[in-house]
């Protein structure tokens, strides 16, 4: 035991972040439905769907396991729509029985194992309204979201854990195009573990990278992790942007500034609160 709380105590030293980040990453733990990431993103997501003249919305969660993300999301979603005036629908896909047998060395099976995240209680979230949960496999289910839906989807919410079930979703984006916004926001659960075994060479990380080596049309873009980055808790160093380039609003403004704020003749300051 005492050399446990040496080994933490030398971790807590050595965190190089400041200690409130690692207090919200072990609330977020405790406290399964505190997920100030799902909420940020969906937040700014649907501000910038809204500039963009969308207001039937909806996010989607790939990996449901528990439910947990799904209730967070419909708790933050209402929330939301009060203070932008949006409608916005849940939908979550899951296999259902859990991990699938897993075989190949990109999907960790040194880490990962069959039957993990086993999912209960979808009939209970089905009966939410604006909620739906897709279970099977995704590369087919995510056609039949595709075919049902009227909603421009205004983020993501990666947490698939593997590698191939990862670049099934992905695989699929061109089925996904006119739901699609010019730019979307996806959060990746699964890019980092503290054990270190996922890197580029396996997992999320991989799949993006081939995504990223197969589209001409789309593209997932890492932000740049910068101190002036507060927005997202929890969610920057995870965070990618869908690009779609092919989009007919891709070139449209929806930046911060006025015609007549870069002239010189409006000097007022702006508000964290209005960016």
């Amino acid at each position: 035991m005492l050399y446990k709380i040496k080994l933490l105590i030398l971790r807590i030293l050595g965190y190089e972040k400041p200690l409130r980040v690692a207090l919200f990453k072990y609330l977020s733990l405790k406290f399964k439905k505190f997920r100030p990431h799902y909420e940020t993103v969906l937040y700014e997501s649907c501000k910038v769907a809204k500039k963009l003249g969308h207001d039937d919305l909806c996010v989607l969660e790939l990996g449901v396991a528990d439910g947990n993300g799904i209730l967070s999301l419909i708790k933050y979603k209402r929330i939301i729509e009060n203070e932008l005036n949006v409608k916005i629908k849940v939908y979550g896909f899951d296999l259902g029985s859990g991990l699938p047998e897993i075989k190949k060395k990109e999907d960790l099976p040194f880490f990962w194992k069959q039957g993990d995240y086993k999912s209960e209680g979808f009939e209970k979230l089905n009966n939410i309204k604006d909620v739906k949960i897709y279970q099977g496999d995704i590369k087919n289910t995510i056609l039949d979201f595709a075919n049902s839906n009227t909603s421009k989807i205004a983020c993501i919410f990666f947490d698939l854990d593997l590698y191939s079930s990862t670049e099934s979703f992905l695989s699929n984006i061109n089925n996904l195009e006119k739901h699609l916004l010019p730019r979307t926001l996806c959060y990746f659960d699964d890019l980092y573990v503290a054990d270190n075994c996922v890197d580029n060479t396996n997992g999320e990380l991989l799949a993006i990278a081939e995504f990223n080596k197969q589209n001409s049309n789309f593209q997932l873009g890492k932000p740049v992790d910068h101190l002036n980055d507060f927005k997202f808790p929890l969610a920057k160093g995870q965070l990618y942007t869908l690009h779609n380039f092919k989009n007919e609003q891709y070139n449209q403004y929806i930046g911060i500034y006025s015609p007549d704020s870069l002239t010189g003749s409006n000097n007022k300051i702006r508000s964290l609160l209005d960016d």
